[in-house]
């Protein structure tokens, strides 16, 4: 399959590396300079029109302010295609108001697709082709949302949950270096255990994990005990609280 990607930035790139395994993709962003194609199979350009009107499928990875322009360019040119629209809040009514001959999906993803590793989550009102969804499965987990607020709601958990994770693992590498261990074996061991723990809990209860290695008067209780202290766990809920509130102001406009 020929799959035009339009909004080549730091979203679309990811999703490139994960579809190029399988299908050829024509990227476009606004500027070439200083852009190096990842692969053979991606070819660049500033033209819109001509990377859609030459695709198979479509992928919007471009910023909400400029959506409505790009939909403008380029909707003579995607009947009978499907449009994947990563963009993040604009409904698909919104899309299909101007993409009235192509069939319209809504998905959220994060950078981890360029790894295979993204939990992604669609919702469509179209009959779909079965080739077009399994466009995800190269990108990692698949979800399909049962309505478009459940969709925006996981934009958080999907979209922006990497870069809290990332916060955590930080303060791992922070912590390791606080206590002696040098910069490249704290992040290593950080990672590891990320891992590992969520490897293991996917077969476990996670009080259950807690109550294994929680011994008393130990080293786990001394730990747990201290960030109970300083609220870490609210601190995290309140954190993504606070991220999926930040969903209606941009609905609001």
């Amino acid at each position: 399959m020929r799959i035009a990607i339009v909004g080549y930035g730091n979203l679309g790139n990811a999703l490139a590396k994960s579809l190029i395994k399988k299908h050829e993709i024509i990227a476009t962003k606004r500027e070439l300079e200083n852009i190096k194609s990842i692969s053979k199979k991606i070819e660049v350009t500033t033209d819109n029109v001509y990377a859609v009107k030459n695709s198979d499928c479509v992928i919007l990875t471009v910023k909400s302010k400029g959506l409505k322009t790009v939909l403008d360019e380029v909707k003579d040119n995607v009947k009978d295609k499907t449009v994947i629209s990563f963009v993040a809040f604009v409904r698909l009514d919104e899309i299909k108001e101007q993409l009235k001959q192509a069939k319209v999906v809504r998905a959220m993803g994060n950078v981890c697709a360029e790894i295979g590793k993204s939990f992604t989550v669609y919702y469509t009102e179209d009959d779909v082709d079965d080739k077009v969804i399994d466009l995800f499965s190269l990108m990692g987990r698949v979800y399909k949302a049962k309505s478009e607020e459940e969709l925006d709601l996981m934009t958080v958990f999907s979209g922006s949950a990497p870069a809290f994770v990332a916060k955590l693992i930080n303060a791992f590498v922070f912590a390791g270096l606080k206590c002696g261990l040098n910069a490249e074996l704290s992040k290593e061991v950080a990672l590891s255990i990320f891992e590992s723990t969520s490897k293991i809990l996917e077969n476990m209860k996670i009080e259950d994990l807690t109550k294994r290695i929680t011994t008393p008067a130990g080293t786990t209780i001394e730990g747990l005990v201290t960030m109970e202290k300083y609220g870490v766990e609210f601190g995290i809920v309140d954190s993504i609280t606070k991220a999926v509130e930040k969903i209606s102001k941009f609905k609001k406009g």
